[in-house]
């Protein structure tokens, strides 16, 4: 009775799959289901003896019959109802878990160009309302669904079994409510589709407001992101009064065209010939079983938008989980890195022109500090990005000693390195735990101190109360920029890779901490190769050699002094820092 159409076929029974190893509870609830159905609709039938043997024959006998058969009818209608109901939430609300696990996990394997794409938001509205959409389809929505269906079948079996005469009107206004049901439910699947982007569209809004709450407060903008949130969320109002109209107007309709059947059966009997030929019980019974088919059409009409919201939800879902994962065809391990080398590198940013990286040719040796300057733009962070496969080279462009960069496990190749970024990343856990993160092996708590120590995280957790183990918020919300700057290179320590990136590692730092930490991190590169991206000169004059950036072009390379020595690009660079330090 529901409609669904070719396009959504495939999602529909991809959907169905996740149900399969829970056969013998669908089974169960399907049977509760039946029974629930069978009971409702066919105590309607018990009208026909009740009038025609008992109150007609004045027969007490059957009414007391059927004053037993009343108690048993609700107690095992209320039975099966119970059944159908827990078994069906049951197993969608293992579905449910499955579907938004399985999601969650293919983010994890997502690459990076495909969350420069898509709003944080919107990927957070998939996770949360799209897979609350499939879960109330799959439970409530499927359940009335086929409870409704069979009570329906049963009731047009009773009123054809009491009278056929007077059922036969069933043949003409059937197809009529059928066929408008299967017209709107067309209708609901685009208003929910809709819907839920504008949902996205709200999840954003907010998830991009909230963190961005400081920046607001200090330059007043409260009443412009008020008013921006009212567009989005007036928006969402839109849809969903778009299909509220939809959903009030479709109940009217479908039992204004079912009372032509009811008052086409009325004026029949009026004729000799029929009424004649009926009995009291049978014409009740006809007409009650026909009267008693409005509500589960009203129910059918009302669910039909959660199952066509649920189908609109699992395409959305299912369009994430056939997004390509991260390409990982590598097989190859590196026991003891020898050297990294660029071979006339070229790399294009997706729908760029220029490319970002432009024929560089570089080696670097183990245990080689090298450092990247250039201009914002001059693709510093590219090449460090590149290194660690967040975007692909093209083939065999990129080499870690004699192997190709994607003939190497990917999992592996990163296990390579240590990043410590400008923008430091941290999770609402204790210090130790964000120290911890990203080692992937046993640590004891002897190493997180030690290497705590070292990054001089133990110079402000020591007076926290916990030290430690205390919470430090949502990204280390609770802490100074220092702070959290200082436990991202504790991390580093603790991972120990052999291939260390400094991305401003200092630049959040005091001129009393940030000397503390160069004296750590000069500690940290012993025996490493490391690689530095640095806007602060000052910070870079002792590597092995410099690197200048421009425009994608690897215009010269050298150490601090034989650069300043040529006044070339990088002389001008640090000429210019030094008119903007003086």
């Amino acid at each position: 009775m529901l409609k669904i159409t070719s396009t959504s076929q495939q999602h529909f029974y991809r959907l169905l799959r996740y149900f399969i190893s829970f056969k013998k509870a669908l089974l169960l609830s399907l049977f509760a289901m039946v029974l629930f159905s069978l009971i409702d609709a066919g105590q309607i039938y018990l009208v026909k003896p009740l009038i025609d043997d008992g109150l007609a024959k004045n027969d007490g006998s059957v009414l007391k019959i059927g004053s037993v058969l009343v108690i048993g009818i609700f107690f095992f209608r209320g039975l099966a109802s119970f059944v159908s109901n827990y078994t069906l939430s049951y197993v969608s609300s293992y579905v449910i878990m499955q579907i938004r696990q399985e999601t969650f996990n293919h983010l994890l394997k997502l690459p990076v160009s495909f969350f420069e794409r898509h709003a944080t938001g919107e990927l957070i509205a998939k996770l949360t309302y799209d897979t609350e959409q499939i879960a109330n389809a799959s439970s409530r929505a499927l359940l009335i669904a086929i409870r409704e269906t069979i009570i329906i079948s049963v009731l047009i079996g009773i009123m054809f079994y009491t009278s056929w005469q007077l059922s036969l009107i069933f043949f003409v206004i059937g197809p009529v409510i059928f066929g408008l049901i299967r017209l709107v439910s067309t209708r609901f699947r685009l208003l929910s589709s809709h819907l839920q982007g504008q949902m996205g569209q709200v999840t954003r809004h907010i998830e991009q407001t909230l963190k961005a709450q400081k920046e607001i407060r200090a330059f007043g903008t409260q009443e412009k992101e008020q008013a921006r949130f009212f567009t989005v969320n007036n928006r969402f109002r839109q849809q969903a009064m778009k299909l509220a109209s939809l959903t009030a107007m479709t109940n009217p309709v479908i039992q204004l065209i079912a009372s032509f059947a009811i008052a086409a059966v009325l004026f029949l009997a009026s004729f000799d010939s029929i009424i004649s030929e009926l009995s009291a019980g049978t014409f009740t019974a006809t007409l009650v079983a026909m009267g008693s088919l409005l509500a589960p059409l009203k129910q059918i009409s009302n669910v039909n938008e959660q199952l066509q919201r649920g189908l609109a939800a699992a395409e959305s879902i299912f369009a994430l989980l056939d997004e390509p994962v991260e390409k990982d065809t590598g097989t190859q391990q590196i026991s003891t890195l020898k050297s990294i080398t660029l071979n006339q590198l070229e790399f294009f940013h997706l729908g760029a022109e220029k490319p970002a990286l432009n024929q560089i040719t570089l080696n670097i040796q183990a245990g080689e500090s090298i450092a990247l300057v250039g201009e914002s733009g001059s693709g510093k962070s590219t090449l460090a990005n590149l290194l660690l496969r967040f975007y692909d080279a093209p083939r065999q462009q990129i080499q870690l000693n004699e192997y190709p960069i994607e003939q190497i496990q990917l999992g592996h190749l990163r296990s390579l390195f240590s990043l410590v970024s400008q923008q430091v990343i941290l999770f609402d856990d204790t210090i130790a735990a964000n120290i911890a993160y990203g080692c992937n092996r046993e640590v004891s708590e002897k190493e997180i101190y030690a290497a705590a120590e070292a990054a001089h995280v133990l110079s402000f957790a020591q007076d926290l109360p916990e030290g430690l183990n205390t919470p430090i918020g949502e990204n280390g919300g609770k802490l100074s920029g220092g702070q959290r700057q200082r436990i991202a290179i504790a991390r580093a320590f603790l991972r120990d890779a052999p291939i260390l990136i400094l991305d401003e590692a200092t630049s959040a730092l005091d001129p009393i901490s940030e000397k503390l930490i160069n004296d750590a991190l000069t500690t940290l590169q012993r025996g490493k190769t490391t690689i530095v991206i640095a806007h602060r000169l000052a910070a870079i004059e002792d590597v092995d050699r410099i690197l200048v950036l421009g425009h994608g072009r690897l215009l010269e390379q050298g150490t601090h002094a034989s650069l300043i020595d040529a006044d070339g690009a990088y002389a001008s660079l640090y000429k210019n820092r030094e008119v903007a330090e003086a």
